[in-house]
């Protein structure tokens, strides 16, 4: 555990000099306060709705930059240290190699993290002043959002990382699997949905195999759970499980898709020679 740590410590520090991580934070700030501006002004006129229009909006931002920044950061990790030498200095020391991976996974996250929070807080405090302490607990649940999709892609990202050879063939894969996950997948289940005339059960089925797609439907449960907002998918597993099951299905899906990258990492990873 110290030295899961100790390399925690090492990757917070490396990911926190990365520029295009601290513009991560600013971009993603500035968007956050825009969006929250925009939404706040029409609050007087209808109440919280403006609230949940500003939060819809910033899950929207969410799901496009923060898988992004997390595939990008996790796959030049141990590619990176591979290519400059550093991975082999890093395994000389009295350090397990699943040690090494979960300590760059916690320092990532922990960077990840902090500029997201950043971008979510100063919108957060907007948000909660002008709607109340209600408004303010259900914006920390879609922060807690972004998070999961933070770690999962993360943990994706040093599996890219682990199993590519060069950095640059890991940030083209990372690459790959943000435009599949953000854009190509949902593409999928339309045309599953209208051409293939795919039953509502097995749409459900393959939401699950996105991680994006279950952190929107896992936002709009939240955000408001009539059967109208959650579309044809997310009111089939309202009414299949119940709105409680439900939220506990797809926080469980988030999770399995967390742990697994890392487990696939570390068994790769222990079997294959640092250069």
């Amino acid at each position: 555990m110290h030295a899961v740590l100790v390399m925690g410590r090492y990757e917070l520090h490396e990911a926190i000099r990365n520029r295009w991580l601290l513009a991560y934070g600013a971009l993603f700030a500035v968007l956050a306060l825009g969006l929250s501006l925009v939404g706040l002004s029409t609050i007087g006129a209808v109440g919280l709705e403006g609230y949940g229009r500003t939060t819809a909006s910033l899950i929207n931002l969410c799901l496009l930059l923060v898988p992004l920044v997390a595939l990008l950061l996790g796959s030049t990790g141990i590619s990176g240290d591979r290519e400059s030498g550093a991975l082999e200095l890093f395994l000389a020391q009295p350090i397990d190699r699943s040690e090494l991976l979960v300590g760059r996974f916690v320092g990532s996250l922990a960077a990840i993290g902090l500029a997201t929070v950043t971008g979510f807080g100063l919108a957060g405090v907007l948000v909660g002043l002008a709607t109340g302490a209600n408004g303010g607990l259900q914006y920390l649940a879609f922060l807690g959002i972004a998070l999961a999709l933070a770690a999962v892609y993360l943990a994706i990202g040093i599996a890219t990382s682990v199993v590519a050879r060069s950095r640059i063939k890991a940030t083209a894969v990372a690459r790959v699997i943000w435009f599949i996950s953000v854009v190509f997948f949902d593409l999928v289940l339309i045309g599953a949905g209208a051409v293939a005339g795919a039953g509502t059960r097995l749409l459900a089925a393959l939401l699950l195999l996105n991680p994006v797609d279950i952190a929107r439907v896992l936002a709009l449960l939240l955000l408001d759970s009539s059967l109208e907002m959650l579309g044809p998918v997310g009111g089939f597993l309202v009414t299949r499980f119940g709105s409680g099951g439900a939220t506990g299905l797809l926080i469980g899906a988030l999770a399995v898709w967390t742990v697994a990258p890392v487990l696939v990492a570390i068994a790769v990873f222990d079997g294959r020679d640092p250069t």
